[in-house]
């Protein structure tokens, strides 16, 4: 029984599609979205809550504030910390204004973002309100401000893909349930629920891509905690089963396919198969259950999620199992000097 070559799925015939990554936020929807994590203390709309930020990047105009202009990036959020802010403390009130006079004056300039709860300089204030460019002050420091601005800007911009399915927490793995419709999954994501684990999504999954290299599910704020099963209808995940039974987002670990069973399809029977799906360039294990009545289906998904955590820490029950046969068979059926076993 040896191992077969790795087999790849198209992600085409599973995904529903790819959905574009907004062409902008605007500073109003990232800064409610990082309020909290920001610490912010006070933010200045100035009426310009509706400028877009269209990149990951973010910029500290430190070479601007000094009078140096060229190659601005005048497109990124600006963030000023203590190296910006003692420069301008040590320079005339005049110049200051000069200084934000010719910073603000650019187009698409998005917001400032002032570090370490700092009162921002007057002089910045006033040609902020001026332009109509928002003003954040946050209580982190400079290097956590851009670092949790690019990441978040990083995911919002990600390329993602659609699915039809149910993701779910399984033992720490997240597991993402596909399928033709009325095959079951949404059931089995309920049975799977009642057994203590956690769902992210039902019936829609958006799963991107991390820079990190890693796959993260997660579904519209609309749906969230909700599922909605046939003949029951739509029902509240989090009001049935407690808090316990949802989570926000998950990491996509591994791939599910429910089908009805085909008599003449030959499904892996030993193990040694590996099959995989590429998703927006990162591959994930696939597997497919076929379905017959009286079978637990929620079982096997979790028996699938234990025996991938088993693999991850380097355990292959269908490698070991192989390697036993082979070694039993290399001993106990020697042929003898006419060829003969």
């Amino acid at each position: 029984m040896a191992r077969r070559r790795k087999e790849i799925v198209n992600v085409e015939e599973l995904s529903l599609g790819g959905t574009k990554p907004p062409v902008g936020v605007t500073v109003g929807e990232m800064f409610a979205e990082m309020e909290a994590t920001l610490k912010l203390s006070s933010v200045e709309d100035n009426g310009g809550f509706d400028r877009r930020v269209r990149g990951t990047e973010i910029n500290r105009p430190g070479l601007a504030i000094a009078g140096y202009f060229d190659r601005f990036s005048h497109r990124q959020v600006q963030v000023l910390g203590m190296t910006e802010l003692s420069y301008l403390a040590s320079i005339t009130e005049r110049k200051r204004s000069d200084i934000f006079n010719k910073i603000t004056s650019y187009d698409g300039l998005p917001c400032f973002v002032v570090a370490r709860g700092r009162r921002p300089p007057p002089a910045l204030k006033v040609s902020a309100r001026n332009r109509g460019i928002p003003v954040a002050v946050s209580g982190r420091r400079t290097t956590d401000v851009i670092a949790l601005l690019s990441d978040h800007l990083r995911d919002k911009f990600a390329p993602r893909l659609a699915f039809h399915g149910d993701l779910l927490d399984v033992y720490g793995v997240g597991v993402l349930i596909l399928g033709p419709a009325a095959v079951g999954k949404s059931e089995c994501a309920l049975d799977l629920i009642g057994r203590g684990h956690r769902i992210v999504a039902d019936d829609v999954v958006y799963v991107r891509r991390r820079i990190t290299g890693e796959l993260v599910g997660d579904t519209k704020e609309s749906i969230r905690e909700h599922i909605e099963i046939r003949g029951l209808g739509v029902l509240n995940v989090k009001q049935l089963f407690g808090i316990r039974a949802v989570r926000k987002s998950k990491n996509v670990e591994l791939i599910v396919k429910i089908e009805l069973l085909d008599p003449k399809e030959d499904y892996d029977r030993t193990g040694l198969d590996r099959t995989v799906v590429n998703i927006l360039g990162i591959e994930a294990p696939f597997i497919v259950i076929p379905v017959v009545p009286g079978k637990s289906i929620s079982s096997l998904v979790e028996v699938a999620a234990l025996d991938y955590l088993l693999k991850r820490y380097g355990f292959d029950a269908a490698r070991v199992f192989n390697e036993k046969l082979r070694a039993e068979i290399a001993t106990n059926y020697q042929p003898d000097k006419k060829g003969k076993p």
